[in-house]
């Protein structure tokens, strides 16, 4: 798979991490300043690892777009992108959710997410092992 014929290239990735790191700014912003009353007891704090996920994320979403740059084209990288984003939004949108009404979503979200997190960076551990690079064959 080309890089330059795929839908999920360094530019997407690239942009995706950009974008989740000014969310978890703008996230950590509301997070800080926002009255006690929008939280339920703890959830501030809650917010606050949700969005200290989010940009540890976006930061690791960054990573697999130099990743793209640095190792031969691999569908690896693109799977390993698109369930860091899946698992951002069922855990991080889980948690913030619960910290602002106080309740759970029906189905188990945040687990999922994070479940999907860990998953995620144990196919970047192996994947490390998969991948070859571009200039050592």
């Amino acid at each position: 798979m080309s890089s330059k014929t795929s839908f999920f290239s360094t530019r997407f990735w690239l942009a995706t991490g950009a974008f989740y790191g000014m969310t978890a700014v703008i996230l950590s912003s509301f997070t800080s300043h926002l009255p006690d009353q929008y939280f339920i007891d703890n959830g501030r704090e809650m917010a606050r690892i949700a969005d200290t996920i989010l940009f540890i994320h976006s930061v690791a979403l960054i990573a697999v777009s130099i990743l793209q740059k640095i190792w031969q084209p691999s569908i690896h990288l693109n799977i390993i992108g698109c369930a860091f984003n899946i698992g951002l939004w069922l855990f991080c949108g889980a948690v913030f959710y619960t910290a602002l009404t106080g309740s759970h979503p029906p189905v188990p979200l945040a687990p999922m997410g994070g479940s999907t997190l860990i998953i995620t960076w144990l196919y970047l551990t192996i994947a490390a092992f998969l991948i070859k690079d571009r200039h050592n064959h």
